[in-house]
């Protein structure tokens, strides 16, 4: 399983990002994945990252197909590929309608006929050639890259529920997958390679990307308030609070949007339990953290971009907790 880092992270702005990123390749971390939150796009970061490192690959986790048309998607795709030298990974996903509809003013329609769509369209222009199509969610009149890249990039499909993971098996080059557990994780794989196998490929082959949050403080109370606050956030949104439910967290999930829902977040926050905790994050000593990590290898997961987090409010704090734990943990796997 390939060790990557999640970029970029809380503390490590202007030339601490720079150092991240060295001291990350350094240490032998292999790959440096961007995500796309209210904090930055997911382009940059790995622009960013492209003059500052020479050996990592680097991957967007994901770029949402609704917020861009497809052909700029493939124009900041191509530039990438081509800044780093051939080291881009393009990962894309459908999002939800909160950031898609209420943040970004954009319909959310027809979300897997868009993404299908978007992503056939920027398999041809990687290719250099003219795209037109005419289709139910896109359309594209005579767009060419003027530079196309060398080797185009790989793309990745984030997904969740059973029909997306099927789909990212079928048209993806890999899989991107967030807040799962390794425990559960099986029966996503089986999706995935059912989607593979759809379309004549080997299901083995599949790279299967997760973004796993780390917690590297040792202050566990602490630890523990602040993941319960990360997790409730994304189980009052539908989709991840479906897919919660579909990974064995009927009851918490459906208590804890039900109380958020009511108005009471603060026994939406109390119906999250410690045990959700531990199997959807990591965190502990270094030898439970790399235990942890290779449950998740063992589960199939072949790639991770590792969210590296520190809940101290001072930023030079963070920032030494944070590179402890990744020389620790370096260590401690290689």
């Amino acid at each position: 399983m390939r060790l990557g880092i999640t970029i970029p992270l809380d503390g490590f702005q202007n030339p601490h990002f720079v150092e991240l990123l060295r001291h990350a390749e350094k240490l032998g971390f292999a790959d440096a994945w961007s995500y796309e939150t209210l904090a930055g796009d997911a382009f940059t970061p790995v622009a960013a990252a492209a003059a500052v490192t020479d050996r990592m690959r680097l991957g967007t986790a994901i770029v949402p197909i609704f917020t861009r048309p497809a052909a700029l998607i493939a124009l900041s795709a191509a530039a990438v590929q081509q800044f780093s030298g051939g080291r881009f990974v393009l990962g894309v996903g459908i999002s939800t309608p909160t950031i898609v509809e209420q943040w970004m003013g954009v319909p959310y329609r027809l979300p897997l006929t868009r993404l299908r769509e978007t992503v056939a369209a920027l398999r041809a222009a990687f290719t250099g050639q003219k795209v037109t199509t005419s289709g139910k969610a896109i359309k594209i009149n005579g767009f060419r890259l003027g530079s196309p890249p060398e080797t185009p990039p790989p793309i990745y499909i984030g997904a969740q529920g059973e029909l997306m993971l099927r789909t990212a098996g079928e048209i993806g080059d890999g899989a991107i997958v967030n807040y799962i557990t390794p425990e559960t994780f099986p029966r996503m794989l089986n999706e995935i390679r059912q989607g593979a196998r759809k379309a004549g490929k080997s299901a083995d082959s599949l790279d299967i990307a997760c973004r796993i949050l780390v917690a590297v403080d040792d202050e566990r109370d602490v630890i523990r308030e602040n993941l319960r606050r990360e997790l409730t956030g994304y189980l009052t949104v539908p989709q991840y609070n479906r897919f919660f439910q579909w990974i064995g967290y009927g009851d918490e999930a459906r208590a804890a949007l039900e109380a958020w829902n009511a108005g009471d977040r603060r026994k939406a926050l109390s119906l999250v339990p410690d045990q959700m905790l531990e199997s959807i994050f990591v965190f502990g000593t270094s030898e439970q953290i790399v235990q942890r990590l290779r449950d998740y290898e063992q589960a199939g997961i072949t790639t991770t971009a590792l969210q590296f987090t520190s809940f101290q409010p001072d930023p030079e704090q963070k920032r030494r907790r944070v590179m402890r734990a990744m020389e620790a943990l370096a260590t401690a796997w290689h």
